[in-house]
């Protein structure tokens, strides 16, 4: 008897122990940022530690988890330089003005489809609140979850590819090198 009870507290403490270490790493990694969390995840690239998000638009969780987000990521003073000097040493980042097709995409505009019918796009930005921005750099990325995404290069998107969407599965990374602010705005249609 006295056996038993002896095994029974030994697998009782190592129940315990394993419920409590499972439970302590969880709200360790809860603690991080999670719109940090997905834009290193999108984008591959760290964001520099100190980086606080803030979670400006989200209409996501329609059917099949369509909507649209944008996030602002705020760096502390004496990071905002070196992020910018780390991007523009980055191949896929370019430098603003963004180009004419996703200028359309954000910001509105017109294009002709492959019927020579003129297709007018309102423009994402103004509805999630997308400040216009001139200085700085951007990247964009397709949805790699997404089947159709894989076959759009959504990095070199151009205006004949644009006239044929009529969904969208990307994200688009503006870094705004005048205020130190980088936006990260996605869309799933």
């Amino acid at each position: 008897m006295k056996k038993f009870f002896i095994f029974s507290t030994i697998i009782l403490s190592l129940f315990l122990t394993i419920f409590l270490v499972t439970v302590f790493s969880f709200k360790l990694l809860s603690l991080q940022d999670s719109g940090v969390k997905e834009f290193e995840k999108t984008f591959n690239i760290r964001l520099p530690k100190g980086t606080v998000s803030e979670k400006m638009y989200d209409d996501y969780g329609g059917f099949h988890n369509d909507g649209m987000k944008l996030y602002k990521f705020v760096f502390t003073t004496d990071v905002r330089k070196s992020f910018a000097s780390y991007i523009a040493k980055q191949k896929n980042w370019k430098e603003l003005p963004l180009s004419p097709t996703y200028q359309i995409l954000m910001y509105g505009g017109k294009v002709q489809d492959s019927s020579g019918n003129t297709l007018e796009r309102i423009g994402f930005a103004k509805e999630v609140g997308l400040p216009k921005i001139s200085k700085g750099f951007w990247r964009a990325v397709g949805d790699r979850s997404v089947l159709t995404a894989k076959l759009i290069d959504y990095e070199n998107l151009d205006i004949k590819t644009l006239k044929n969407l009529y969904s969208y599965d990307f994200s688009l990374a503006i870094y705004d090198a005048e205020r130190g602010i980088l936006y990260m705005f996605k869309i799933n249609t």
